[in-house]
This record gives C-alpha cells, structure tokens and sequence, in this order.
C-alpha cells in the first residue's frame, strides 16, 4: 500500500480583490490588523471506488483514506463558504492537483457564475484551455505551434467565481489519479 500525504500540498488558498497599503520608503513594511476571512475554505480528500452494479457503475466514497494504492482516483473537495455577513465579489479559489497524483481530467465545470480555470506551470498562469508550445509535423515539415495541452499536465485548478451570496456555501472539486 502506498501512503499519500496529505499535509500542506492540498491547502488551497483563497485569493480576493483587498486593497493593500504600499510601504513608503522612509518607512520599515509593517503588518496590517489581521482582516477576518471573508470566505472560510476547506479541503477534503476522497477515495471514489466505481463498481458494477446490475450494469450500472456504483460510486462509493471513502472518506479521508488512510493509504491509497496506485491508479485509485482521489476527489478533491473544495468547500467555500462566505463568513463576511455580505456578498462578496470575485473571490478565487485555487487549488494544486496533489503531489503524487495525476489530473483526472474531471472537475466541477464552469457556469453563468463562475469558469473553471487549469495551469501547467504551477499556478502561474491559467486557462480553460492551457496551451504549450509542441514541435509537429505538417506537411513533412517540423512546425512549433501552441496546441491544447492534455489535461495529465494540470498542476493547478481555480475556479473564478462572480460573487458569492452572504452565508452561501460552494462546493467544487476534482479528481485525480494516484501515481
């Protein structure tokens, strides 16, 4: 059995639009008054084991798993809730696809309220589609283009949110692969 850890890796983070005091030069930077959260977020991992059940596949959900062996999927949950009392606009939350792990290729899809975004790079950028640069050959020629890179190379997944109702809680996740 291999065990995965679940520590610090799968902490998302919430990033939201707050405006920071820039620091004069004359100046040392000092820390702000800690601002309460206007969105608490947690993260849970799922073990889905699919059977076949009179020709249907059956999911079951094991809660936190305590090892996991490989090829078994994984569901990353994201639950957001807005503790500020208000709305609150364009929150993000973004999460990075587990080390030891592989981007299954299923996540809670975009809607009117919020898109779905994934990043190759470690969360430096992303995209509904992220693109690389790949050498291919058309017409007996080798030509560098971008093309869509296949979602195995996800390391980030964010989701975009418009705005989040006072006391309204948002479930997101994804799932992945164990190496």
């Amino acid at each position: 059995m291999k065990k995965l850890i679940v520590g610090a890796v799968l902490l998302g983070s919430v990033a939201l639009a707050q405006g920071a005091q820039p620091a004069t030069p004359a100046q040392p930077p000092t820390q702000p008054p800690a601002k309460p959260p206007l969105v608490k977020v947690t993260l849970t991992q799922d073990q889905i084991k699919t059977a076949t059940v009179n020709g249907k596949a059956v999911d079951t959900v094991i809660p936190s798993p305590k090892s996991v062996l490989p090829n078994d999927i994984l569901r990353e949950e994201v639950t957001a809730v807005n503790v500020s009392g208000k709305v609150v606009k364009s929150p993000t939350i973004s999460v990075p696809v587990p080390k030891g792990t592989t981007f299954s290729g299923s996540a809670t899809p975009g809607n009117d309220r919020w898109s779905t975004q994934y990043s190759i790079d470690g969360g430096k950028t992303y995209a509904v589609s992220p693109l690389k640069t790949a050498t291919v050959t058309e017409n007996g020629q080798s030509v560098t283009k971008q093309v869509a890179a296949p979602p195995a190379e996800y390391t980030n997944v964010r989701w975009v949110i418009d705005s989040l109702k006072a006391d309204e809680t948002l479930k997101l996740s994804f799932l992945v692969k164990v190496n």
